[in-house]
């Protein structure tokens, strides 16, 4: 796995033995802490309908704790695909077998 950075300015707890099963966890948010993690950390934002976001997953370590971690998962380069026809050469040197 990939070093993760932890979000900083929301901290997650397990939920309360007495809380019903739809709570998956309890949190505070400190906006202070937070927006100060997403200007020191301008070159994880991305852009979506013109409006900048910091993407994060909700993972369980492995005392089964929650906690927030920056989505750092970015698309590798690919190469362009062929299209169905593409493969087909237009000369008619090659005869489909039906």
């Amino acid at each position: 796995m990939a070093d993760q950075i932890l979000l900083k300015g929301i901290r997650l707890f397990k939920k309360n033995d007495k809380q019903p099963d739809f709570v998956l966890a309890t949190g505070v948010i400190t906006p202070d802490d937070l927006n100060a993690f997403c200007i020191d950390n301008a070159a994880l934002m991305t852009e979506y309908n013109g409006q900048k976001q910091l993407r994060i997953q909700l993972l369980r370590s492995k005392d089964g704790n929650p906690y927030i971690s920056v989505d750092t998962w970015k698309p590798s380069a690919q190469t362009p695909q062929q299209g169905f026809n593409d493969s087909i050469p237009d000369d008619g040197s090659e005869k489909l077998p039906f």
